[in-house]
């Protein structure tokens, strides 16, 4: 108990002194924000990692060694972190100095290991200030947690006396972050909001398709009437150019370890031709990349090289270009995502945040679909089609029926072709008799005609002003109304 209470007292009295703050401080780097950045890209989590320097400044005087200044400085790896002991690498490596104030010291290696760094210290008769610094050369870490994005690694300190039983300098270990890790690549894509299907689309082998090309724009990137672009950029370091890829400072280049950039484009690629990915300008990309398209038509990859990106400090444009088949429609609305990864050789993937809603299609028209309706001309039944048109004028449409397999459509409109009906919404209501657009012959090998089928009406105007409704019903009987389906997303109803 008695040795105990000596503790007690030497602690407090090195802490209290008339009210002055004693605790010594890391003072290079002097705050963790400043400690140096490292490419992701460029590390694997056991890729020897080699920091800069540090300084820490004492917090008390300390008497020569004749006087029991004796110290121990305890330096341990932050979690997750070990410190190198092969190659010729160990704690003598760091061996830290005795710098600033008018003190020096004999500095030795106590014991060291992967994962602690003692060093003895013994003061000569000057000692040491407050003003003396522990100068720490270039530490070597083993394994660390760098390779993933915003991870740091740092080192410890713990000042004790000679015996290890008390802290000389403050009350717990002092922590420093040498080093943090950021993604020297980065994906910038901007929303896109320019392309337009278009109503009146005109292609040469299925003639008129509406909505099954694109209106000519000016935004972002310009569209033609069978292609439609949208463009996303990808950063070289181009926001850390002073950043080390392993030791020392310097503009780490992603080329410099080379590695594959695997880009994810999520939506509906239903009814075009091909994809293609070419430069900002609207060039070859080097690497002639190759995009593939899944069976189900939701996703579409493909694969950039190293050397497709700018220098370091650079960014490079790349456009995505959509080529309609122009044989069927391509909806009102469709929205693309985009995102990346980046698989460097020898180091660990990193995910590049692209944008979820990246590239936005629109119409100038709008769709209305309902899966059944019937033809039947029979006394008293009803088959008919209602729409209300809320805008300022009347609005122009057409109609595609389809039926079931084996059976014959035929369209009903005078001068129109195939199963396409055109005709015009009044302002107000308007009522069409179903049998006006479409019959249905009979079903192969049987006598009857079917009298049922669906129906695509595209109508050229907004989508918020124009409803419609299937009704069906008899003469002194029931009657029911089925609302018209808006078949693509972000449709009003």
């Amino acid at each position: 108990m008695k040795k105990l209470q000596i503790k007690s007292v030497a602690v407090a009295a090195s802490f209290a002194c008339a009210g002055a703050v004693l605790a010594g401080t890391w003072t290079s780097p002097s705050t963790d924000a400043l400690a140096p950045k490292h490419a992701a890209e460029a590390l694997s989590a056991s890729t020897a990692l080699v920091v800069g320097s540090a300084t820490y400044t004492m917090g008390v005087a300390r008497g020569s060694s004749v006087a029991g200044g004796d110290m121990v400085i305890v330096l341990t790896p932050s979690t997750g972190s070990t410190f190198a002991t092969t190659g010729g690498i160990s704690c003598a490596t760091w061996l830290p100095t005795i710098g600033g104030g008018n003190g020096s010291a004999t500095i030795a290696v106590a014991r060291g290991g992967a994962s602690e760094c003692a060093y003895t210290v013994a003061p000569t008769v000057a000692g040491l200030s407050t003003s003396s610094t522990i100068n720490f050369g270039n530490i070597t870490f083993a394994t660390h947690t760098l390779n993933t994005s915003g991870n740091s690694v740092g080192v410890n300190l713990n000042l004790w006396n000679s015996s290890e039983s008390s802290r000389v300098d403050n009350a717990a270990a002092v922590a420093r972050t040498l080093a943090t890790s950021v993604t020297s690549l980065t994906m910038t894509a901007a929303a896109d909001t320019d392309t337009v299907t278009d109503v009146a689309f005109t292609s040469t082998a299925a003639g008129a398709v509406p909505l099954g090309g694109f209106s000519v724009t000016g935004g972002l990137i310009s569209d033609t009437a069978t292609a439609a672009r949208a463009g996303f950029t990808i950063g070289n370091n181009a926001a850390n150019t002073a950043m080390s890829a392993n030791i020392g400072l310097g503009s780490f280049n992603y080329a410099s370890i080379t590695g594959p950039i695997t880009v994810t484009v999520t939506g509906d690629f239903s009814g075009l031709s091909g994809v293609t990915v070419q430069t900002a300008a609207g060039g070859a990309i080097t690497s002639t990349p190759v995009v593939t398209i899944n069976a189900a038509k939701t996703s579409a990859t493909f694969t950039l090289a190293a050397g497709d990106l700018g220098a370091a400090g650079t960014t490079t444009g790349f456009n995505l270009v959509a080529t309609t088949a122009g044989t069927a429609t391509l909806g009102t609305r469709r929205v693309f995502g985009v995102a990346g990864s980046a698989a460097p050789s020898g180091a660990t993937a990193v995910s590049l945040a692209g944008n979820a809603s990246w590239w936005t299609w629109s119409a100038n028209a709008v769709q209305l679909v309902t899966p059944f309706f019937n033809t039947d001309g029979g006394s008293g039944v009803n088959t008919r089609f209602f729409f209300q048109n809320i805008s300022s004028a009347p609005v122009t449409y057409s109609a595609v029926c389809s039926g079931e397999s084996g059976v014959t459509v035929n369209n009903t409109a005078a001068g129109a072709t195939g199963s396409t009906h055109t005709g015009s919404l009044v302002v107000g209501t308007t009522a069409i008799l179903a049998r006006d657009i479409c019959s249905f012959g009979s079903v192969t090998g049987a006598s009857a005609a079917s009298g049922r089928g669906s129906i695509v009406f595209t109508i050229n105007t907004a989508s918020s002003n124009v409803k419609g409704v299937y009704n069906l019903g008899a003469n002194g009987g029931g009657n029911a109304y089925i609302p018209l389906n808006r078949p693509y997303s972000g449709n009003s109803d």
